[in-house]
């Protein structure tokens, strides 16, 4: 199973992925455009922690048609800044929401299994149209969606951060 990593941040979700599956499940692309995670994916890399995999810096420029028949799932801990409750909440309106992007990449490579990563907050921010944009964006490509929440406290974390 091939794997592409949207907005990847330190490779924790492609981390578990590989934890949860084993040895089947490869990251084959990591797009990430923070300078400071970007350079954990590549320590994480040379550890042989990660996946040995290139590193896109730019979501908005990445194209996803040559992955194409090549990638069984898409990653994506897209920005939450947009939508949490610890911010100004501007949600769809804030330069930081990158889900139009996340979504066209989807759309480009067509993969069986997509698998996000946001805040609580993306529920009702704009009034609950940041979460109908995703969900909608998920129907639009042909997928089926469904979501939880799900708090770090339940795989035995001290904190709560909900999912």
């Amino acid at each position: 199973m091939n794997g592409v990593a949207l907005c990847a941040g330190v490779g924790g979700l492609e981390l578990g992925l590989r934890l949860a599956i084993g040895e089947t499940y490869r990251t084959v692309c990591y797009v990430e455009r923070d300078a400071f995670a970007a350079s954990a994916l590549v320590a994480r890399m040379e550890d042989k922690v990660l996946d040995s995999a290139p590193v896109w810096d730019d979501i908005t420029t990445f194209s996803g048609e040559s992955w194409r028949g090549c990638v069984d799932l898409i990653t994506a801990g897209f920005p939450c800044q947009p939508v949490s409750t610890a911010g100004r909440r501007r949600g769809t309106a804030d330069a930081r929401w990158l889900w139009p992007h996340v979504a066209r990449i989807v759309r480009e490579i067509r993969p069986e299994w997509v698998f996000l990563e946001n805040v609580r907050g993306l529920l009702n921010a704009n009034g609950g149209a940041a979460f109908a944009e995703v969900l909608g964006g998920l129907a639009d490509a042909g997928y089926d969606a469904e979501w939880g929440l799900l708090s770090a406290a339940q795989a035995t974390a001290p904190h709560r951060r909900e999912r």
